[in-house]
């Protein structure tokens, strides 16, 4: 990372005379039905990591939002180094010296990797008129680089970023934003795609930035992550802010449950079904709900043999790039294949999504915005338009609207999804939110088989728990349902078994009884990783 500018020590040492960088006075946001903001006053300053939590809709995208210049205030104020500012649009805030990483993707993808990279700071030569690539190349090499990600020879680089996987993406966003300079950083849900080593990289390259005196605002729902590297925590709940937590003298500061409970209002419990209660049951367990024999997306994964029955949860790991969606792709025709797929003992070849879903056979991808919702719909459109069929009358010449919304006010209900206006385009929700109609949209094609690729990204910890519990319920009425998690406490709490996967292929299984293992997460981790599962004894 290149040294802090004079400017930005500058505007730093007036930032520590009037103790914060960029602070909100008094803020609020108003959307049509909702009071997303709630005249909520809040300080960021230099050389510190804010994390800021709170259940989805809590109010966390919208104040970032504003503080990026994507929202402009209803009311309440902003201030940046002890001055007053209002900015208009985005541009106006990066160059006031603000970036932001958003929870959902804004690349361009017909332009390369190195080009989203460098949007909007490409070197020049020729007095300017015309871009240098070699440069271009080389800053987008050493950022990426920084992050750890596998983008970084000249191939990768000129990859068009459409053609990217989604913790791809994530590191290309990222590095995007890190080649702004800027010395406010903010990261929405930053960690939310990617696998255990990727996030720990990214959050010690966040710890680096702070030292370099950079005010870092952080979000997530990953509370171990925010206990990890926060130097402070302040908890949204409707729209307020409550409470605000700091590192004491020794370096403590609140805990997982602590601030759950600030962010829900009440203690919570296991988030975890019991795994009993999901087990198949025996009667109608024989037969394999979905088999894959020497299956794989070819040129990504191959040689994976695997069966599940009615009722089973099976979890897939491993790391960025194992090819764990890249196979989930394929299955339901996605991707081209190799290799067999059975669903209910009869050998089948899915040309796309829907002649699976026809199949019984259901994906809800991790990629919400590019192949899981229709954004410039509303949310009852995109609640029901894999199963539009059912809602349509006279040869799909008219569609029952009624009927339509009331199944999305049934998911609503069911998921607790606030949604103050379901006739809105679903882009008017919070990430988390659009993630709960994600999967209720699939649920509702009434599946045999559900294959669920990052079922809580960007969700929180009481909606986790909510999710959990509707996917044990699902499997205990015989649906049959393979995660695809890069969380290991998720497939650990959930799965009755978890394959793991490395370099395309399965690399080992852990069977629920080494799921109630203490080290159940260092064997997968080190299948993942290519070592063997279990420790090497050194006498």
């Amino acid at each position: 990372m290149v040294a802090p500018s004079s400017a930005i020590s500058d505007a730093n040492s007036t930032a520590r005379r009037d103790g914060a960088l960029l602070s909100a006075a008094s803020v609020t946001v108003d959307y049509p039905g909702v009071r997303a903001l709630d005249g909520v006053s809040i300080d960021f300053r230099a050389g510190e990591i804010h994390a800021i939590v709170g259940e989805n809709g809590a109010g966390k995208s919208t104040l970032m939002k504003v503080l990026s210049g994507s929202v402009r205030p209803t009311a309440g104020q902003l201030r940046l180094a002890g001055s007053a500012v209002a900015f208009t649009r985005p541009s106006d805030a990066i160059r006031a010296g603000i970036a932001m990483v958003h929870q959902e993707l804004n690349l361009v993808p017909t332009l390369d990797v190195a080009e989203n990279v460098m949007l909007g700071r490409e070197p020049t030569r020729m007095l300017g008129v015309a871009i240098d690539r070699p440069r271009q190349r080389a800053r987008a090499r050493e950022l990426l680089a920084m992050l750890g990600a596998d983008l970084t020879d000249d191939h990768a680089l000129a990859r068009r970023a459409g053609d990217l996987s989604v913790a791809e993406a994530q590191f290309v966003e990222i590095a995007k934003c890190l080649a702004s300079d800027a010395r406010v950083l903010i990261f929405d849900e930053p960690t939310a795609v990617l696998g255990e080593r990727e996030a720990s990289r990214l959050l010690a390259l966040l710890k680096r930035m702070r030292d370099e005196g950079r005010a870092v605002i952080f979000i997530s729902h990953h509370l171990d992550e925010v206990v990890a590297i926060a130097d402070r925590v302040s908890v949204l709940r409707d729209g307020k802010l409550v409470q605000s937590f700091a590192r004491d003298a020794a370096g403590a500061i609140a805990g997982e449950d602590a601030l759950a409970h600030a962010m829900v209002g009440r203690e919570l419990g296991s988030i975890y079904p019991a795994k009993g209660e999901a087990m198949p049951q025996a009667s109608g367990a024989a037969s394999n709900a979905i088999e894959l024999v020497g299956f794989g997306a070819r040129g990504r994964s191959s040689g994976i043999s695997l069966a599940v029955k009615p009722g089973e949860i099976v979890g897939f790991a491993g790391l960025v790039g194992s090819g764990r969606t890249e196979t989930a792709e394929a299955i339901v025709g996605l991707r081209r294949r190799e290799g067999v797929v059975r669903v209910d003992g009869r050998e089948v070849a899915f040309a796309n999504p829907r002649a699976a879903m026809r199949a019984g056979v259901a994906y809800v991808s991790e990629d919400r915005k590019g192949r899981g919702l229709h954004v410039t719909l509303s949310s009852v459109a995109n609640m029901t338009l894999p199963s539009l069929d059912a809602y349509t009358h006279f040869g799909g010449a008219r569609v029952d609207s009624r009927a339509e919304r009331a199944v999305a006010e049934r998911w609503i209900g069911s998921f607790a999804i606030r949604c103050a206006r379901p006739d809105l385009p679903i882009s008017s929700l919070s990430g988390g939110n659009q993630q709960k109609f994600a999967l209720a949209r699939w649920l509702e094609t009434k599946p045999k088989v559900l294959v669920i690729d990052e079922p809580t990204r960007g969700v929180d910890v009481g909606a986790k728990g909510e999710i959990y519990r509707i996917i044990a319920e699902l499997a205990r009425a015989g649906l049959a349902c393979i995660v695809i998690s890069s969380e290991l406490p998720e497939l650990i709490g959930l799965a009755h078994r978890v394959v793991v996967m490395r370099g395309g292929t399965v690399a080992g299984e852990l069977s629920r009884e080494k799921l109630a293992r203490h080290d159940s997460d260092e064997r997968i981790v080190r299948l993942a990783s290519g070592l063997s599962e279990e420790k090497e004894s050194h006498a």
